[in-house]
């Protein structure tokens, strides 16, 4: 039997590494991903989704018991239906029609397109003799003009359908059908340096983030960073005869590229091989509130888009790259907030007018503003979570920059927001805007960031041991309900009322819902449904009864 002195040396011990964690603690995560090799891994940085399924699991857990059992799904029928799923070939087929083809490109000119800007209308609709003339024939053997060609109309088709196969699962076995025709020419089409080889690759991309396993995507997005800096598109050239045809084009291809390479790796929390020291690239559409055509205005509001993943860049690179989460002053957060709500006020005159009509632009700001108070604020969630796994004691507050533990208020509205927007999404019928909008995996990081995040306020709202704070300059302005009150010292706090969970259950069963398409999506993606849906048994009845 111990002694008591030693249990105490042992306390002590405990207890002061329990601090170490606190004050120099690190999100980042890393994941063995097969069980017989164990040098396998998977990394998540801490602005992953991922990162914070770590901390609410964990943090649920030390308040109501073992959240996750995967024996529910990692057993050998989950991993048959892997084998299937990766192992599905198109069917046999006739030739698809002119009809047929000209529809799916209008849906991608229409869709993806619009947001990512690599295709120009002009370019495809002459190429569409091109695909049907050499559809059946020897494609493997295409070269030059002929091959790239060829190869743009089938992956546009490959990409259109599946982004339709979330309405008809049917269009699934034709986007493999359209891209196992596209890849027959991929060399051919990737192996020179010009801005055709650039859109082909980011066309495989694009696909990719519909099928994840259907290529390795950080590899493709390296490619293209490279390429890109070769071929110079991210800086502005001073050559005063250059075309402003060519100018609009790869200005578009370089933002598309920049949005998606930026935003997929801040949703696994890596590095970007496009530094911001190099960009002097202009934006594809000078931003005007006068502009009348509404194609010209979703342009304008895709550049603006841009504007705020670039913004989001900088703030990953202060608030997620060191290894060690850094402790900002309450300030720095207010100051981005700030920014946020300056970038959405400049189109507020365009997207909240009476007779606005919106179009892809209008859906891509609306879901990148709300994803941004996630993204901002998702750090001080995780020390929150860190904290309250510890006793169930008084947390002892220590200052990290300027500030105490706190939970931001802001994120729980976006998460719900960002809920909200996407069950729109995925309940809009096919031929809408919404209807139309592509999701990809990008969509998939951003729900689960959102419902992971609603979860992780209920967590905290049931311990009650930390303060709800806003860092609204403009509470007021915001729709928060505040109380402002004067210490002896002259100073101003604001109390911000808590937050009001009566409409929790049905706000997760919205989430439930999403998680479950996803899951039928992405099979790999059960497991955030599976810890949800226990979360969501087990942890709101306890907020009822706090």
């Amino acid at each position: 039997m111990r002694s008591e002195s030693a249990v105490s040396v042992n306390t002590e011990r405990q207890n002061r590494d329990w601090q170490q964690y606190e004050n120099g603690i690190s999100f980042d995560k890393h994941f063995s991903l097969e069980d017989a090799n164990p040098t396998c891994w998977q990394y998540f940085g801490s602005s992953s989704a991922y990162s914070l399924a770590v901390e609410v699991v964990v943090a649920a857990q030390a308040r109501f018991g073992k959240m996750t059992h995967p024996e529910n799904y990692a057993g050998p029928d989950f991993k048959l239906n892997m084998v299937v799923y990766e192992s599905l070939q198109p069917k046999e087929r006739t030739c698809p029609s002119r009809d047929e083809v000209e529809t799916l490109v209008a849906l991608y000119m229409n869709s993806a397109n619009v947001i990512n800007g690599y295709t120009d209308n002009a370019q495809v609709s002459q190429e569409i003799n091109t695909y049907l003339h050499h559809q059946s024939g020897a494609i493997r053997y295409l070269q030059g003009v002929e091959a790239h060609e060829f190869f743009r109309i089938a992956m546009i088709c490959a990409i259109a359908s599946a982004s339709r196969s979330r309405h008809d699962s049917r269009f699934g076995s034709e986007a493999f059908s359209y891209y196992l025709e596209a890849i027959q020419c991929a060399e051919e089409v990737t192996s020179d340096v010009s801005l055709d080889s650039l859109q082909a690759l980011l066309l495989l991309v694009l696909f990719t983030f519909f099928y994840p396993r259907r290529g390795d995507v950080w590899k493709l997005l390296d490619y293209a960073c490279r390429l890109s800096v070769e071929l110079d598109i991210h800086c502005e050239t001073n050559d005063e005869y250059e075309e402003e045809k060519f100018s609009q084009r790869r200005r578009s291809i370089f933002w598309g590229l920049y949005s998606l390479e930026r935003t997929f790796g801040q949703h696994m929390g890596r590095p970007s091989d496009l530094p911001e020291e190099i960009i002097t690239a202009e934006y594809p559409t000078a931003f005007t509130t006068s502009a009348a055509d509404n194609v010209l205005i979703q342009r304008a509001l895709i550049s603006h888009y841009y504007r705020l993943i670039y913004l989001r860049s900088e703030i990953f690179r202060i608030l997620y790259m060191p290894a060690i989460a850094p402790e900002l002053p309450r300030s720095w957060y207010e100051d981005r907030l700030e920014d946020f709500h300056a970038w959405r006020g400049e189109i507020a005159p365009i997207i909240d007018a009476p007779n606005h009509v919106p179009g892809m632009g209008t859906i891509q700001c609306e879901m990148a503003f709300n994803t941004s108070m996630n993204f901002l604020f998702q750090p001080l969630l995780l020390r929150a979570l860190a904290a309250i796994k510890g006793p169930d004691t008084p947390i002892q507050q220590q200052l990290f920059g300027d500030m105490h533990l706190v939970i931001p208020r802001e994120s729980y509205d976006a998460a719900v927001r960002s809920i909200m927007f996407y069950d729109r999404i995925f309940h809009a019928p096919e031929g809408t805007q919404d209807g139309d909008y592509p999701v990809t995996i990008i969509s998939a990081h951003y729900i689960h960031q959102a419902v992971l995040t609603l979860m992780a306020h209920v967590l905290l709202a049931i311990d009650g041991r930390l303060p709800l704070v806003t860092f609204s300059r403009d509470p007021e302005a915001s729709g928060l309900q505040v109380t402002r009150t004067l210490d002896t010292n002259g100073r101003m706090h604001v109390d911000v009322q808590p937050i009001d969970f009566s409409n929790i259950h049905e706000i997760s069963e919205a989430c439930l819902g999403l998680l479950r398409i996803l899951a039928d999506r992405w099979l790999g993606m059960v497991g955030i449904l599976d810890l949800y849906r226990e979360m969501h048994e087990k942890v709101l009845p306890a907020l009822t009864t706090r």
